[in-house]
């Protein structure tokens, strides 16, 4: 998926459980937000400085792997990873699935591009 911010403002890609369980990254133009477990984290990841980029979270076998990309050619796997077998019934209760989600905050605009969802294999 690729993303350009516009004005002070945060957009990004998560895997969402509930309001209350999600996993992924965001970003405002100069620095990476990492959550975890319906949380931001404290995992500090070097992110480029750009008001443009690309984000990808794959999940095989139920780890979660993310990337980011200031071109879309040259990819940087995130620090993080998250086991993310227990976001499900028997955890958060509701029934319901882990799914893609887009996500924007704060004062501005974000624009989504090229959002592609695929199974593996």
């Amino acid at each position: 998926m690729d993303l350009e911010l516009e004005g002070e403002f945060q957009g990004g890609l998560l895997l969402f459980y509930s309001r209350r369980l999600y996993c992924g990254m965001g970003h405002d133009g100069s620095r990476m937000t990492t959550y975890s477990t319906g949380q931001t984290t404290y995992q500090r990841e070097p992110a480029p400085v750009v008001r443009r980029i690309h984000l990808r979270i794959i999940n095989d076998g139920n780890i979660a792997t993310m990337y980011y990309s200031a071109d879309g050619d040259r990819w940087q796997r995130h620090g993080a990873r998250m086991e993310v077998s227990g976001y499900n019934h028997n955890t958060a209760d509701e029934f319901l699935s882990l799914r893609p989600a887009l996500f924007a905050i704060g004062p501005g605009t974000v624009r989504f591009r090229q959002f592609r969802y695929r199974a593996i294999a």
